[in-house]
C-alpha cells in the first residue's frame, strides 16, 4: 500500500494567491491569533465565500504561481491543516512552504502547468513519492519531481511536533533499552 499516493476532490485557484489578503485576510490575523478552530472559516474567504464548508478532509488546494506570498504568518496555514486538506501548487515561497510542512499539509510546490490540468471539482490522484500526478475525472497526467522522502515523511507524520514527540519517543526507548540491558 503506497500511503503517498493521495486522491480527493480539487479546489482550484489562480496565480499570486496573497497571504494577508487572499489566503487570510490579516484582519482577521489580529483578530484570532492562532485559534484554529475561528481561522477556518475565514481561509479564502476573499475569493470564495464560505470555502470551508465546501471542503472535505482530504480534498486538494489547487493553485498557480506565487501561492501564500507576502509575510509568512501561519494563520492560513493553520485553518488548510485543521481543515486537513492537501496542496499543489506552481511555485510558492520557501518560508511558506516550510511552515505549510510544519504543520503536516502534504504538499507539493513545484507542479508546473498543473491549473491547466484541472477544473474546480475535478477529483485528482497525486503520488508525492513518485510525483505522478493525474486527474482522475479527465484523465490528463502530469509528473513532476518526487516530494523528498524525508519532508514527505513529515508531512504524512502530521508535521513538526509529531514527529519530533516521534523522535523523542523511539530514543527514550532505545536508551531505557541501554540502561536495563
Amino acid at each position: 500500500m503506497n500511503i503517498a499516493k493521495l486522491r480527493g476532490r480539487c479546489h482550484k485557484f489562480g496565480h499570486e494567491m496573497h497571504m494577508d489578503t487572499k489566503v487570510m485576510p490579516y484582519k482577521y490575523i489580529a483578530l484570532h491569533g492562532f485559534d484554529a478552530e475561528k481561522l477556518v472559516p475565514y481561509l479564502f474567504e476573499d475569493v470564495v465565500q464560505d470555502f470551508y464548508k465546501r471542503t472535505q478532509p482530504g480534498d486538494f488546494i489547487i493553485a498557480g504561481r506565487n501561492f501564500a506570498f507576502g509575510k509568512a504568518h501561519p494563520q492560513g496555514l493553520i485553518a488548510i491543516a485543521t481543515l486537513k486538506l492537501r496542496l499543489l501548487c506552481e511555485s510558492m515561497p520557501f518560508n511558506s512552504f516550510r511552515g505549510a510542512i510544519s504543520r503536516g499539509i502534504v504538499c507539493h510546490r513545484r507542479c508546473e502547468g498543473i491549473t491547466e490540468l484541472v477544473n474546480d471539482g475535478d477529483i485528482v490522484e497525486m503520488d508525492f513519492s513518485t510525483g505522478e500526478f493525474t486527474n482522475v475525472t479527465t484523465g490528463a497526467t502530469a509528473r513532476y519531481a518526487p516530494v523528498q522522502q524525508d519532508l514527505l515523511n513529515m508531512m504524512l507524520l502530521g508535521g513538526m511536533r509529531p514527529m519530533l514527540e516521534k523522535w523523542r519517543d523511539t530514543h527514550l526507548r532505545a536508551n531505557a533499552s541501554v540502561s536495563s540491558g
